[in-house]
């Protein structure tokens, strides 16, 4: 089995244990339970599908199997999210103000920095397509013998983040009232980014932003295969990482703590 493949199998594994052991209403666990089975199950047939495809065919469709499998993760980790843990959130958002709160006023109050707010909220929008444009750029790379060891830093990074769920659970800073927050540009960027974490989203906060951790991780692992290449997606994802917390995605620790998170995962693969 790959390195992917035994990610899988132990971070479904234990959602699905967590769950059992951890009062939680009962739709709540059986949706977890579930969503584990059907991961483990594709993780498992995954490793057969030689008895049917031909290598090329099982080659393609499991180097790109982990990109789908990290939305069930997500999904599974999400649905353990029950209530706010109101004095860490409280911490987090008094570390903004400090840290965040006079950058993005700046920035409110000038019509350059309103563009540059702009920029950023395409930026956070790269974070969707980021990861499958990784893998294709490894095709196009011509390295697909590579793509197990880019997920062998991606997912641990990513995954770390979505495991603290069950652990650390508050609100993402957009939800909340910040009294020192400027009014954001309300370009279509952003309402198309609210629009899709209304509808697609867990509606709760990952600390560490598995964003940012998903993006530097995929961006780094990037670099040791072809630096030029590798560079311009560590730019993407600095801009993605900025406009998380610029945008209140996420708050700036959230993105600290993702962007260690990738810098540790690529350390110990690699």
């Amino acid at each position: 089995m790959r390195i992917a493949d035994w990610i899988h199998l132990a971070v479904f594994a234990f959602l699905v244990v967590l769950a059992i052991a951890r009062s939680l209403p009962r739709a709540r666990r059986l949706k977890i339970i579930g969503i584990g089975a059907v991961g483990l199950s594709v993780t498992l047939a995954s490793t057969q599908l030689d008895r049917v495809f031909a290598p090329l065919t099982v080659s393609v469709i499991r180097d790109w199997l982990p990109a789908p499998l990290m939305l069930l993760v997500y999904w599974q980790a999400g649905k353990f999210f029950v209530r706010v843990q109101e004095d860490f959130q409280r911490r987090l958002a008094r570390l903004d103000e400090r840290l965040v709160a006079p950058l993005l006023l700046a920035l409110a109050r000038r019509s350059f920095g309103r563009g540059i707010l702009v920029y950023l909220e395409l930026a956070y929008l790269l974070c969707y397509p980021m990861i499958p444009l990784s893998m294709a750029a490894i095709y196009l790379l011509r390295m697909g013998r590579e793509a197990d060891r880019f997920w062998a830093v991606v997912l641990p990074a990513t995954y770390a983040c979505y495991v603290m769920v069950p652990f650390a659970q508050m609100l993402p800073p957009r939800l909340i009232e910040e009294r020192w927050n400027a009014p954001l540009p309300q370009s279509p960027l952003r309402v198309l980014n609210l629009g899709i974490l209304r509808h697609a989203s867990i509606h709760a906060n990952t600390f560490p932003s598995a964003h940012v951790a998903a993006s530097l991780s995929s961006a780094l692992a990037l670099i040791q295969l072809d630096l030029r290449v590798g560079l311009v997606f560590l730019c993407a994802a600095v801009s993605i990482s900025l406009g998380a917390v610029l945008g209140r995605y996420h708050y700036a620790a959230d993105a600290i703590l993702g962007a260690a998170v990738a810098l540790s995962a690529f350390a110990i693969a690699w």
